[in-house]
């Protein structure tokens, strides 16, 4: 009599991280502008050109968000329409940027100061939008995010002796963006603006 084979459970299928969360990503997030701003880009291009391509230097204030369906504009108009009708109790805001820092050995960021202005901004989309994934909101602009080992302590040893580790400058923002980015998208894309109209008392 054969003995029988041991109990083997059968492989899982293989989940891509996509099928796992989702068909695209959405984020709501300030976009400042002016000569300041060009310079951060050039940097950004310079020191990982892969991250600067992706997405104009911003400051997430809601999101990454997962959601399912077709990574179009009309797959967010019921959100869309909520956020138009926010747009009315939302106050322009000043982002404070400066200083070098950190998220472990890959990211590396320009600080924001996390104002009162903004983050009454930051609990009103959540209050539409629901909770993201951070624990702790840190506010910051990403200057690199795809940089390993000598490239990123090289990079990091350069920015932290340029003028952005030391210095301290302040934009205005009068309008904020709902951004998409399907699976196949090579980069994000703008598909609402929300123009901040509460006027500031």
């Amino acid at each position: 009599m054969r003995k029988p084979k041991p109990y083997q459970p059968k492989p899982k299928k293989k989940v891509t991280p996509r099928q796992r969360s989702g068909d695209y990503r959405i984020f709501v997030g300030a976009f400042p502008e002016g000569e300041k701003i060009g310079q951060i880009q050039q940097l950004r291009q310079a020191v990982d050109p892969e991250t600067a391509v992706i997405t104009p230097p911003h400051v997430t204030l809601a999101g990454t968000y997962w959601r399912s369906g077709q990574p179009n504009a009309s797959s967010e108009s019921v959100l869309i329409d909520k956020l138009t009708g926010l747009a009315a109790y939302l106050k322009p805001l000043t982002l404070h940027l400066g200083g070098i820092y950190t998220f472990g050995e890959r990211v590396i960021y320009l600080g924001v100061l996390p104002t009162d202005e903004m983050l009454a901004i930051r609990n009103s989309l959540m209050a539409v939008m629901g909770k993201d994934k951070h624990r702790q909101f840190r506010p910051h602009l990403t200057l690199a995010m795809r940089l390993k080992d000598e490239a990123f302590a090289a990079a990091l040893a350069e920015l932290e002796q340029s003028e952005w580790a030391d210095g301290r400058f302040t934009t205005p923002i009068h309008d904020l963006r709902l951004m998409q980015r399907g699976p196949n998208d090579p980069a994000w894309r703008t598909i609402h603006t929300i123009p901040l109209l509460a006027a500031d008392k």
